[in-house]
């Protein structure tokens, strides 16, 4: 009977997810790691494995919720494909060098700079959303960001989205808006960045989960909580489309809005990181 309360948690949480990884390209991390923390904290897990056994899970997760995202924008021609396979190998650079320099740099001053991004940018689109202006279809920059100048910016991104566990797309959505992409096809794009990013990571914390030594629970794929994975897999599955279609026909002034509540959102909660 536990066991299948639990099945249903992953299944909720992975609906909910895989909703907000359709709709805004963010891989559904947000609500993810908070209900695993708790969860596997009731579970009886041991404390030194709960951080890392949750963000592998989570990663792991979002691996499989990026791809279905992407591909329904991708059937909206909502991803900007160029941009995505160009920044792709900055992106995976990124990825690496974050794992490569986790050990470092500090990890508080770290999340404080995402949240300070995180909180200046969700303030811009709600000053946006005040204005009548700036809520076409279009470029939302006047002169779009040269390649060079959006691989220089995503390398950091892709080190950053390394080092505290997320996909990257509360951070690579509001970055290609202000590179002059359309925020219908920043969404999109975010989502096919999510999957090199998610990937990696999540197979960092398998290998390093096997290598540790630390008592991992049964069911556990190093820092993956194979249960977990699948229940939540199984939910956004079923979600992830609905959340596209709706982002595709949202007013954008409406998406923008939600889209800056979500980033307050993941600003609260790195609070907890």
């Amino acid at each position: 009977m536990e066991f299948l309360a639990h099945l249903l948690i992953y299944l909720i949480t992975g609906c909910i997810s895989g909703f907000l990884a359709g709709l805004f390209g963010v891989g559904g991390g947000i609500i993810i790691v908070p209900v695993f923390t708790l969860l596997f904290s009731a579970m009886g897990f041991a404390p030194s494995v709960i951080m890392p056994l949750t963000i592998g899970s989570s990663m792991a997760i979002v691996s499989v919720t990026s791809v279905f995202s992407a591909r329904t924008h991708h059937q909206h021609n909502n991803v900007d494909w160029v941009t995505a396979k160009k920044l792709w190998p900055t992106v995976l650079l990124g990825v690496v060098l974050g794992a490569w320099l986790g050990s470092t740099i500090s990890r508080s001053a770290l999340v404080g700079s995402v949240i300070a991004f995180e909180l200046t940018v969700a303030c811009w689109f709600l000053w946006q959303c005040w204005h009548t202006e700036g809520h076409g279809e279009g470029p939302s920059a006047k002169k779009p960001w040269t390649s060079a100048a959006m691989m220089l910016v995503a390398l950091p991104l892709g080190s950053i989205s390394s080092l505290v566990g997320i996909a990257g797309g509360t951070l690579f959505v509001p970055f290609l808006t202000l590179a002059g992409v359309g925020m219908r096809k920043a969404i999109g794009t975010a989502a096919a960045l999510g999957i090199p990013i998610s990937v990696v990571a999540a197979s960092v914390y398998i290998v390093t989960g096997l290598s540790s030594g630390k008592l991992l629970p049964d069911y556990a794929l190093g820092f993956v909580y194979l249960p977990a994975f699948a229940g939540c897999v199984l939910g956004s599955f079923s979600t992830a489309p609905y959340g596209a279609a709706l982002a595709k026909k949202m007013n954008l002034r409406k998406l923008k809005f939600t889209f800056a509540l979500v980033l307050l959102a993941a600003a609260g909660k790195m609070l907890f990181l």
